[in-house]
């Protein structure tokens, strides 16, 4: 997805991170407008449903831990790096 200079400027201004749009983008729904355009939104179940993952994820992330992947891009393992 590309960003207009408008957009850079407001997602700056707002305090939107390219994380955030890109979260957006994968979980939205999609709710069509005039003009050939299209609003991306979180829903409340799924906004519910996501903070209680990430604040799973962040637990995982502060454990060190590491993933093996084969050259088809197979994860053949994960561990805990001690």
């Amino acid at each position: 997805m590309t960003l207009s200079d408008h957009a850079k400027k407001r997602c700056q201004q707002r305090g939107i991170s390219p994380d955030l749009i890109l979260v957006l983008e994968a979980l939205g729904m999609e709710i069509c407008q005039k003009g050939n355009s299209y609003v991306l939104q979180l829903d409340k179940k799924t906004q519910r449903s996501l903070s209680k993952r990430l604040k799973s994820l962040l637990m995982q992330v502060q454990k060190n831990i590491f993933v093996v992947i084969s050259d088809d891009e197979t994860v053949i393992t994960a561990a805990h790096k001690h």
